[in-house]
């Protein structure tokens, strides 16, 4: 999936693009050459030839990250959300939940992680009694 991350000014235009699941998979075990040849190959294919010389290429591979050894979000099951929902999100004890997973809205995005950073200092300024 692409996403049209440009400036609204008109200036350079940006792209950002996902390869999900078993191609995401298939595609961590090529070399970062294979993967830009492929990835550019698959931008003209959407948006024309104009997309075959980018000005820049950068690449993060998220199956190689230590913590997270895959997306950069999690998605839950279907039911998980409806059925416990609320659960991940409650403390326990001291310990206070926030990331994008636990967001009420934009979950996922950074909008999401950052609404969740806020209700989460505001549950321990709330249990310091502040």
């Amino acid at each position: 999936m692409v996403f049209d991350q440009s400036q609204s000014d008109g200036g350079i235009g940006i792209l950002v693009g996902f390869i999900d699941g078993d191609n995401a998979i298939k595609m961590s075990g090529k070399d970062e050459s294979t993967r830009r040849k492929q990835v550019i190959s698959d931008l003209v294919h959407y948006f024309g030839p104009e997309a075959s010389n980018p000005i820049a290429y950068v690449e993060q591979d998220w199956t190689k990250e230590e913590w997270s050894q895959g997306c950069y979000v999690a998605h839950a099951a279907p039911g998980t959300i409806t059925s416990f929902g609320e659960t991940i999100r409650q403390p326990c004890g001291r310990i206070h939940w926030a990331g994008t997973e636990t967001a009420t809205e934009w979950t996922g995005y950074l909008d999401g992680a950052l609404q969740s950073g806020i209700r989460a200092s505001r549950e321990v300024l709330l249990a310091a009694g502040k």
